[in-house]
């Protein structure tokens, strides 16, 4: 599986969503990396939330890897339950990845960009 990661941030939010989108439709069985570390809460719940479904609609094959930057902007997505979207959050140059099967795992944020 090829890795895609997209950075957000408030600039052009909407654009880099339709791009996402675009992406989407194109490329098959891919793992998709995005950063909303940058998003409010309120754009960060919208973005993930938007781009699960419309992957999903797409591909169902593929997964999704949305870092975020507090605990809050996890706790609104997470009840969700999205079968393909993992959530993860950032605490000082670490990276806690939390998944819908109580795993949890630790990373520097080196190892995560290989």
């Amino acid at each position: 599986m090829r890795k895609i990661t997209i950075n957000f941030n408030r600039k052009n939010l909407d654009e880099k969503i339709q791009n996402a989108k675009e992406a989407f439709k194109n490329n098959s069985s891919l793992e998709y990396e995005f950063d909303l570390s940058k998003l409010n809460l309120i754009d960060a719940s919208k973005t993930a939330l938007l781009l699960s479904a419309e992957l999903m609609k797409e591909n169902t094959n593929s997964k999704i890897n949305c870092l975020l930057k507090d605990r809050e902007t996890l706790n609104i997505i997470a009840p969700r339950k999205l079968k393909n979207t993992f959530l993860s959050v950032t605490f000082d140059n670490r990276i806690r990845e939390i998944q819908y099967q109580s795993s949890i795992e630790i990373k520097n944020r080196k190892q995560q960009k290989r």
